[in-house]
């Protein structure tokens, strides 16, 4: 019975990280350099691009909650399923309601958020998506 539960949790790392990758290689964003003096940088980051499409929340997305990522991560209630790098033009509010969509899309019923950066009108953020199986104590 264990070996056939830790079977099927290596088959859907597998999975869940075939996925990540392909969703990873589909985009790539270049941010622009910041103004400092001398040679100028580019930074870049391979991340998915958050669009106002995304920005309507889809039925069930309330239910995904947020959480400080000490607490999802060390949680022995929540398991990870996937992070992601995300770029946004989009609010504040439209950039939290396009998570909520990609995580239920997902599995998850939480996300944490790590990375937060604002620079030019973008923001990049990493998104680390919860399944729960309860949210007390988080």
């Amino acid at each position: 019975m264990q070996d056939k539960k830790a079977e099927n949790m290596r088959l859907f790392t597998k999975i869940i990280g075939a996925c990540s990758l392909l969703l990873l290689g589909g985009c790539h964003l270049t941010i622009p350099p910041s103004a400092v003096s001398g040679p100028q940088l580019t930074h870049t980051t391979n991340a998915n691009t958050l669009e106002i499409r995304e920005a309507h929340p889809l039925k069930g997305s309330e239910k995904v909650t947020v959480h400080a990522y000490a607490y999802t991560r060390g949680s022995d209630s929540c398991s990870r399923t996937v992070a992601l790098n995300f770029s946004s033009a989009l609010s504040y509010t439209q950039t939290l309601v396009a998570l909520r969509n990609r995580a239920l899309v997902t599995g998850a019923n939480a996300l944490s958020i790590t990375g937060w950066n604002e620079h030019a009108g973008h923001t990049t953020l990493s998104a680390h998506f919860f399944d729960c199986h309860s949210k007390r104590g988080l």
